[in-house]
This record gives structure tokens, sequence and C-alpha cells, in this order.
């Protein structure tokens, strides 16, 4: 998605925001800002902060949502076609929600198409939708996608060479956390997950200004996330009843500030038994910063808010809730800079094509006019009695023309015998046996004048006779 994007990630604790410049070989991050909501003194405030820090003004802005206001069920539908399941969807989860599916916003993204579609479904209050895009809408920010916190983390990272084709991706917050689980390369699980309020908080807002945590009760932080890891063991236990099939995944990825704890990263890989890797999007080759932005990049905090900013426009792997009536109204005629920067482009490719037209049609009408040059001095010299000169290619025509027909015949054959004819006729006339050698042949009006080389004068006498 080319122009400036301005990613926006909002979770129960903090705003961050990001705006990048993209373009054919990546995206360049502008700016970025992260703000904590209690700090703040509200989601009202912390999102003003982010605003003036990062400004409103971008092409395009994409958001999430976090993951606790969502609702999520995995399905099976007995078809394949996406159409069919979208207009079933509603009626499969009217049994299985708290609310009049009247009053959810439904989404829906595919995990296995089979015989039958798995798909996992997302559903989420209208009314909340409409809060949350009132709230920005205040602000200047108008998103194209609502999307699910930590999915286009998740989308990022299939993206990546290397990645395993099954993960797990847990966002640690101070007072939510978020497991996303993927299979063979398709988000197939969505849970959130209360945090205690403990020592890995405290870990958190005692970190320093580097970034990394001040090291706090280490028993404590064990034993929460211990508590942690056999929550998501179970969950991933349940899923696997659930589908009727193991599920292993091969690699953890955390971020997060749960992940500022210097032992996060070691705890879970003793605990789940799973290699474990921190999530740093400014890794990617394709996307740039500069020093003064990569000084205060902070990985666990800003890398949703970037994945967002350079979500892929037609992946479906993530939810979008700007539908039905919130869906965007594109203004075709609003976007008056764009219309006149497009404009402006193609006035000067026009106009550089006219100019490459004009230079092409200057050099052939040079060459057109050296060639008639050129072939009237050839007319002149081969009719030089010729004094009127009007076309000369059709003038030399009729000259040939009156020539071949004013032409006398050969001795001997009709007028349109051809001298290959002649020499096939002498060819004929000449005794097999004799050995002669042509070096000189004149036809003209008066005869035909042969001259060669043989062995005998017997062989001259034969070939005479043969010729008379």
């Amino acid at each position: 998605m080319p122009g400036k994007i301005l990613g926006l990630d909002i979770s129960p604790d903090s705003v961050a925001a990001v705006r990048v410049k993209g373009g054919l070989k990546g995206h360049h991050v502008t700016a970025c800002a992260h703000v904590m909501i209690e700090e703040a003194g509200g989601v009202e405030e912390a999102l003003q902060g982010v605003v003036e820090q990062v400004g409103a003004e971008a092409d395009s802005c994409i958001s999430s949502i976090p993951g606790e206001h969502g609702s999520y069920r995995n399905l099976r539908m007995p078809f394949k076609d996406k159409k069919k399941i979208r207009q079933t969807l509603v009626f499969e989860l009217e049994s299985m929600v708290p609310f009049r599916v009247e009053d959810l916003l439904v989404d829906f993204t595919v995990t296995e198409i089979s015989d039958q579609s798995e798909i996992l479904a997302a559903s989420v209050r209208r009314a909340y939708i409409s809060e949350y895009l009132t709230q920005l809408q205040t602000l200047g920010l108008d998103p194209e996608v609502v999307d699910i916190r930590g999915l286009s983390t998740v989308s990022w990272l299939l993206r990546q060479e290397g990645t395993p084709d099954s993960g797990l991706f847990l966002e640690i917050g101070p007072k939510r956390s978020t497991m996303i689980l993927y299979l063979a390369g398709r988000i197939a699980l969505v849970r959130t997950l209360p945090a205690s309020s403990g020592p890995v908080v405290q870990a958190v807002s005692n970190k320093t200004g580097n970034g990394h945590a001040v090291a706090g009760p280490a028993d404590q932080i064990e034993f929460y996330l211990r508590s942690f890891c056999t929550e998501v063991q179970n969950t991933l236990h349940a899923f696997g009843c659930q589908v009727a099939r193991p599920v292993h995944p091969e690699r953890v990825f955390i971020t997060g500030s749960g992940a500022f704890y210097p032992d996060t990263e070691s705890l879970l890989s003793h605990f789940l038994d799973l290699p474990v890797e921190r999530i740093d999007l400014a890794t990617d080759p394709r996307i740039q910063m500069d020093e003064n932005i990569a000084r205060v990049w902070n990985p666990a905090l800003m890398d949703n808010a970037l994945a967002l900013a350079v979500r892929e426009a037609k992946q479906d792997l993530g939810f979008n809730f700007r539908k039905d009536e919130f869906v965007v109204k594109r203004e075709y005629f609003g976007h008056k800079k764009e219309i006149q920067r497009i404009g402006a482009f193609l006035i000067v490719i026009l106009s550089l094509l006219c100019l490459d037209l004009g230079i092409d049609y200057h050099f052939l009408k040079k060459r057109n006019k050296i060639l008639d040059q050129e072939i009237t001095e050839v007319f002149i010299q081969t009719l030089p009695d010729v004094k009127r000169i009007v076309d000369p290619v059709q003038q030399m025509e009729v000259r040939i023309n009156e020539i071949r027909k004013s032409t006398p015949s050969l001795p001997g054959v009709r007028a349109n015998t051809q001298v290959l004819d002649l020499l096939s006729d002498i060819s004929t006339r000449l005794p097999e046996s004799a050995g002669v050698h042509m070096t000189r042949i004149v036809v003209d009006p008066d005869g035909v004048r042969v001259k060669g080389e043989t062995d005998t004068f017997n062989t001259v006498d034969t070939i005479k006779k043969g010729l008379e």
C-alpha cells in the first residue's frame, strides 16, 4: 500500500502509533509514539498524546482493538465458497454468543479447506465499534481497517523467511495477555488471558530508560510465568480436543511489556518446552527507520502498531470490522492532493511521449528527404535526357518497360526466350563425351559468341557440328 500509512494500536493499558511511508521497495518509518493510558489520564488523553507526536495526516489509517472485546469461535461449515459462509455464519453463531446477533459485527478467516471449511469467526458488539470510531474521528482519524490486536503481527511473521509453519504468538501485557495460534500458515486460535497484577507488572513499571527491566522478586515472577504457561498449555490442549487432532507449535514468539523482564524468554522456553524468540519488526530488511527513530524505538511496545502500518491490503489472515453501517465510504473526489499529484504525473508522461514522437518524426522526415535526393541523383545519372522530373521512381519504371518492349529478339529464338534457356539449349547440343570448359559467352542481337578450352581439335570439330 503506497503513501503515508498510520498504524494505531490500542491495548488495555497503552496506545501506540507508528507512521510509515510506503513504496515499491518497502516501508520507511517516519514517526512513532507510545503513551500509557493511566499516566495520560484516560484513553482519549492517550490518543490525543500519540496524535500530537506522530500527526494525524496520513493517506490511510489501520487500527486494532483489544482482543477481549471480541468473541471467537472455531466452526466447521459444509461448503467452501466464502460468500456462502458469510451469508450463513450469523445464523450459525446465533446459539453460541450471549448477545443478539443483530447487535454484533461478524467476520471470519479460513483455517483449513478440505471437503468442508474450518473457520475462525470473530464477533464484536456494534455499539463498541460505533463508540470506538467516534472517539477516533473526533481526532481526525478514520481507519480503513479495524482488526484484532496481534493478528497483523502474526501475519508479518508468516511473511518472513524461516518462520515455521506452526507457531504460537504471545503478547504479554500487565493487565491482559493475548495468545494466537497459527497452524499450516493460517491463524487458527485467538484467546485473551487475564494477567495477575503481580511481579511482572512491577518489573515492567520499574523498567529503566534503556528499555530493560529492573530485577524484581525472581521467585514471584517465576511463579507467575509458570501459571501463565500452564494456562496456555491448557488452552492448547482444549483446542486440540475440539478439533480432534494434536496441536504442536514449533516455536513461540513473544512481545509486549511482559517481555521486558530479562529472564522471560528462558523461563517461557523452560515451562513450555519450546524455543522462544522475541519479535522485532525493525529487523525486517523491507522496513527502514532513521537514527532518531531507532533511538526511541521499543519493539515490545510498538511492533503491533508497525505491523498494522505495513499490513498487506489483500491478506486474508486477519479481520476487518469496518463493515455494514461502518463500511468506509470512498470519496473519489475528496483527495485533492492525490488527484493533483496523479494529474501532474500524467502530464509529464504525455509531454515526454509527445517529445519522443516529435523527435522520431523529425529524423524520419530528414532521412526521407536524403533518400529522395539520392533517388533523383541516380535518375539524372541514368537518364540525363529527361529534363522534367516529377516522380523519378515512376518515370524510371516507365522507361525500363519501354526499353524491354523495344529490345529485339535474340537470334534463332523467340522474343520471350531467356538467356538461361539459350544456355540450356547450347548445353544439350554438345556431345556428352566432349570435355569442354567455357570461359566466355556473349549474347547480343547479332549473334552468340562462345569461347572455351578443350583437349583436341577433333573435339572442337564435334562441338562445331553440334552447334551448326
